[in-house]
């Protein structure tokens, strides 16, 4: 299991900061990023990298929904280097629900 999740629907207005705090509770985020265009604009799309894939377990072990400004998000893990949308046979946190 790797320790980078990737996060889809984000409101356009999360922030690098607001996606780390919302997984600070479940271990040291090494990394929160928002993805944006060429212009800087945000795609709604998230990755978050943890310390170690153990506390990607816990997010998923917790099973928790999680929303942002109201908008439920759809965390899944990567599979095999997979970008973009998530696979057919990817871990989704709302499938564990």
């Amino acid at each position: 299991m790797a320790s980078t999740i990737h996060i889809n629907g984000l409101p356009f207005s999360c922030t690098d900061v607001q996606l780390r705090r919302i997984f600070v509770p479940f271990g040291t985020v090494e990394l929160a990023q928002i993805l944006k265009d060429a212009y800087g604009h945000s795609l709604g799309r998230g990755i978050v990298q943890m310390s170690s894939p153990e506390e990607v377990e816990h997010i998923f072990g917790a099973q928790q929904l999680f929303e942002v400004e109201g908008k439920h998000l759809d965390i899944w893990e990567p599979r095999d280097g997979s970008e973009g949308k998530p696979p057919e046979d990817r871990r989704l946190l709302s499938e564990a629900a």
